[in-house]
């Protein structure tokens, strides 16, 4: 059945060029069907081989996450070269794309789609022949089909807008299929995690939903909820469906996707997880992050849910974790991490008390087995990087792939979400309060009366706490893949991705915001022979620091480069807030897919 099943997953749009070939063969048999799916281990080796596919190489694993959501006001990817590889985070991709189209294994597109079909399959035979309920497992491995669709819907939807709308096992009917409005996709995959709840235990009240790498209820009324705050939102959209080259930002004009319809629903998925009391905020930031770098998945924490990677298989920590230019105790390879960052402003737009700041934000990288931060390689990898992920909080040293799960949904998301709605539905007061338990996670509590009582006094009207609320999430969750699909919805992706040029600019030349920053920052070795002791980045740090061994360097000039400004964005962010489908996916579907967005 296994072999069987694998040649499924490749049937289906943008894969294989042989799928008719498969299609005009002999079917399989009802009894195979009925087989599989009235066992319940079958089962779920069948559910196993839909959660395969995030971390097929040009996935998650190797492709998503590292280029999805990149140059936005709090994150960049760190390279200046315009190579197919940056384009796809500075606006500037072309569906003629070797990083996407061609490649040796299928590609993201591919791989979400060859998911839903594995989904597909499971939902079909389960349906048919596994008697699900509420009470049984069959019932959970139902849920568990319903939302892992959804949640690789969410990535497309996120990636391309429009796309093809798969909800049953392709058959030699429905081979090529062209896009569909994406509020069809929304509307069925909101139903569809309604209808999963009811199948799905909370974190911790079953044997599989004792780990963040298996789908809970939480999970699903979470996906949920954030699916109604983006489907309510802006996007891009075309014009119409014979003008492929014109496009405008607007809310869907669908009536059963307006704020009015979406946010109590999204009310009632949040508070549901509140009042369960199966997920909990960890009680420091950065332990939340030690923890995740060091393979913790049991559930009823901070996580909700984690896209699980065995440990020679995910690439979380080569793409967002502190940079390592050579082999050092922590790391049996070289030059892994560093690959998306924070931008150089993110650091200066935190509160100098916020304790998330400094997790958030590193300076420096690893050399010689010990922190530099300057590194003697002929391409600098200068600048800051991305501190919650770090090869040294590991208990594994690794020689390649890490294995780092990535985190997909945090019960702070759930709480600012929360927040969010409230307030755009009238309770301000109400919204306080959970914006509060975010913000004192982030401060001291000495420092609780100012920066959390005192700042939330001061909101008094919805604009005011929107705009709080858009900072929050950007020192919350910077580095999490959240940032653009916000800015998008929120229709502040052109806006903010210009300003954060505009503002890389200014601090390269310490100008308006900047004026009065130091000029050089001073760094030493500290006495355990690795750590190193940084001064100069905070205003008010004029002063050669007192003191053997200390260096200076002008930091925002060797860290903003012309062409790190200059290729932050290559074309306006609004008009290519979408990749392109790639032309190996356009290929394979017979012309049945056709670009928009001129593209």
């Amino acid at each position: 059945m296994k072999n069987i099943y694998i040649l499924i997953c490749f049937i289906l749009a943008g894969s294989v060029s042989s799928c008719s070939d498969f299609l005009s063969s002999p079917s399989q048999s009802s009894f195979s069907e009925e087989s599989v799916f009235r066992n319940e281990k079958l089962t779920e080796n069948m559910i196993f081989n839909v959660y395969s596919f995030f971390t097929q190489t040009n996935s998650h694993r190797g492709r998503f996450q590292p280029y999805y959501g990149m140059n936005t006001d709090i994150e960049m990817v760190n390279a200046t070269d315009l190579t197919d590889a940056t384009s796809l985070c500075n606006y500037s991709a072309v569906p003629a794309n070797s990083q996407m189209s061609g490649t040796k294994d299928p590609n993201t597109w591919t791989c979400f789609y060859n998911a839903i079909e594995a989904a597909n399959v499971c939902l079909a035979g389960i349906e048919q022949y596994g008697n699900p309920a509420p009470d049984n497992l069959m019932g959970y491995f139902y849920g568990e089909a319903l939302v892992l669709r959804a949640t690789f819907y969410y990535d497309l939807l996120r990636g391309w807008g429009d796309v093809p709308a798969r909800f049953a096992p392709v058959t030699s009917a429905t081979i090529y299929m062209e896009k569909s409005d994406r509020d069809i996709i929304y509307k069925q995959i909101i139903n569809d995690l309604e209808k999963a709840t009811d199948y799905l235990p909370w974190p911790n009240e079953s044997e599989r939903t004792t780990t963040v790498e298996r789908i809970n209820k939480a999970y699903a009324k979470a996906l949920r909820a954030r699916l109604c705050l983006m489907a309510a939102g802006y996007s891009q959209r075309p014009l119409d469906d014979n003008d492929h080259e014109g496009s405008e930002i607007r809310l869907s004009t669908d009536p059963d996707l307006q704020k009015e319809k979406l946010y109590p629903i999204a009310k009632k998925e949040l508070e549901d997880i509140v009042k369960s009391k199966k997920c909990q905020l960890s009680a420091s930031f950065e332990n939340f992050f030690k923890d995740l770098c060091q393979d913790k998945v049991d559930a009823g924490g901070e996580s909700l849910f984690e896209l699980p990677f065995a440990d020679g298989r995910g690439r979380w920590m080569q793409t967002f974790a502190i940079y390592h230019y050579d082999k050092d105790k922590y790391l049996n390879t070289t030059k892994k991490g560093g690959q998306n960052v924070p931008t150089p402003t993110l650091y200066y737009d935190f509160d100098t008390k916020d304790l998330r700041r400094d997790i958030t934000c590193v300076p420096y990288k690893w050399q010689g087995g010990k922190q530099v931060l300057i590194t003697s390689e002929p391409t600098q990898k200068e600048g800051w990087n991305f501190g919650k992920y770090r090869y040294e909080w590991m208990q594994r040293v690794v020689s390649g792939d890490d294995g780092i799960n990535q985190p997909y949904v945090r019960y702070s998301d759930v709480l600012l979400m929360l927040a969010e709605v409230l307030n755009e539905l009238d309770d301000l007061e109400g919204a306080k309060k959970y914006l509060e338990m975010v913000r004192k996670r982030a401060f001291k509590e000495e420092d609780w009366s100012e920066k959390v009582e005192d700042y939330i006094a001061r909101l008094l009207t919805k604009e005011q706490f929107f705009n709080a609320i858009v900072d929050e999430r950007k020192f919350e969750f910077a580095g999490e893949m959240l940032r653009k699909g916000d800015l998008i919805r929120w229709n502040l992706l052109g806006k903010n991705v210009k300003e954060t040029k505009r503002k890389m600019d200014d601090l390269r030349n310490y100008r308006n915001d900047y004026t009065n920053l130091p000029r050089k920052v001073y760094y030493r070795q500290m006495s355990d022979g690795e750590s190193i002791e940084v001064y100069g980045f905070n205003v008010g740090e004029d002063n050669i620091p007192q003191g053997d061994g200390w260096q200076s360097v002008d930091w925002q000039k060797a860290a903003i480069t012309d062409a790190r400004v200059e290729r932050f964005y290559v074309n306006e962010p609004d008009k290519r807030q979408f990749w392109p489908i790639f032309q190996s996916d356009l290929d394979t579907q017979m012309g049945s897919l056709i670009n928009d967005y001129g593209y």
